[in-house]
């Protein structure tokens, strides 16, 4: 929060990135010049970002920061004004998935610093109440904190009716940009490979980095012709895509993760698209009844292919859904609508 009331994105970069990212007016790109090798920057950034931050963050009478690695200079920010982290996971239950030398670093920081900066932030805000009620325990007191689920900005989002089911060929789409254990392509693999031969045939568009073990595993289990790796897409080409689907794929296993609740970004882009999709998790903002959302069993079981097609089947036959998706989206998960929020909370606790 800046001088009369105003609020400012900075977005903290290095100096080589700087040069290349798309200049978008609304933001304020701060270029940082970090010594060394690329995977050398990536490691001292975190801790470098603060102190050559200090004198233009003391603009500010507040800061909003994503939760980043836990460090001393981290800590010193914290205690020098008022901040407020914003949290998308349980830290240490994800790091816990990962293994290696970063990870291993990382778990000793969050240790070390996590709860002592949680304890002097200004407010703690969760993007599900299950994230925010771990952070309050991981800090040990009663810090001031709000359930701010993601937004989507729907000026970049096109919004044109998607392909309807006719029966006889089924198209998915899952968007990711890579697939991690917890997006559960796994699942999906093995309930195709299950639904083989059978009708009405299935095409899964996967839109996003796949890893070579991943397409091994895709050739391996026979499933190349129901399976089509995009890449990354973006675009009037990602558009062209999904517009062709009848149904999307949330996350399907973030139970990996020790989580229940999410507010994945992607599922907010299908029903802004008008794209009904299936998850396994609960929603904050995804109340229990909505017609185009299929919730599938949070557990290792392949996915029934049986119950997506029924869903499919289901949700072609109601009249103007993609424009009741459009307008469900624009007045619950809209930035506009969340920032408010957002705005009320941290200058009431300031």
């Amino acid at each position: 929060m800046g001088p009369n009331d105003t609020a400012d994105c900075l977005v903290v970069v290095r100096q080589d990135v700087a040069d290349i990212v798309k200049r978008n007016p609304s933001l304020i790109l701060f270029p940082i010049s970090v010594p060394g090798s690329s995977s050398v920057q990536e490691a001292l950034l975190p801790f470098l970002v603060w102190p050559k931050l200090k004198n233009r963050l003391s603009e500010y009478s507040a800061v909003v920061t994503r939760w980043t690695i836990p460090s001393p200079t981290f800590l010193n920010v914290v205690r020098r004004q008022p901040v407020f982290t914003e949290h998308h996971s349980k830290e240490l239950e994800e790091i816990a998935l990962a293994s290696g030398i970063k990870p291993f670093v990382r778990r000793i920081w969050e240790k070390r610093y996590g709860p002592r900066i949680l304890r002097a932030v200004q407010g703690i805000i969760g993007v599900t109440d299950e994230i925010r009620r771990y952070e309050l325990e991981r800090a040990g007191c009663k810090s001031p904190s709000i359930i701010l689920p993601n937004g989507v900005s729907l000026e970049g989002i096109p919004f044109k009716p998607p392909s309807v089911f006719s029966g006889k060929s089924l198209q998915l789409a899952f968007v990711s940009s890579q697939f991690a254990p917890w997006h559960g392509l796994d699942r999906l693999l093995e309930g195709l490979r299950l639904w083989q031969g059978q009708s009405p045939r299935l095409t899964l568009h996967l839109i996003g980095r796949l890893t070579p073990a991943q397409e091994a595993t895709i050739q391996r289990m026979g499933l190349a012709e129901m399976v089509r790796i995009h890449g990354v897409l973006y675009g009037n080409d990602l558009d062209e895509v999904i517009l062709s689907c009848h149904l999307a794929i949330g996350s399907l296993a973030l139970h990996r993760n020790g989580l229940r609740e999410a507010c994945v970004l992607k599922v907010r882009e299908y029903a802004a698209r008008g794209l009904p999709f299936i998850i396994a998790y609960d929603d904050p903002d995804l109340p229990a009844g909505l017609p185009w959302v299929l919730k599938i069993p949070a557990d290792e079981s392949p996915v029934e292919i049986d119950a997506l097609v029924n869903f499919a089947e289901e949700v072609s036959k109601i009249p103007s859904l993609a424009k009741e998706m459009r307008t469900f989206a624009e007045s619950k998960l809209s930035w506009t609508v969340k920032m408010k929020r957002l705005v009320r909370f941290v200058l009431d606790n300031v």
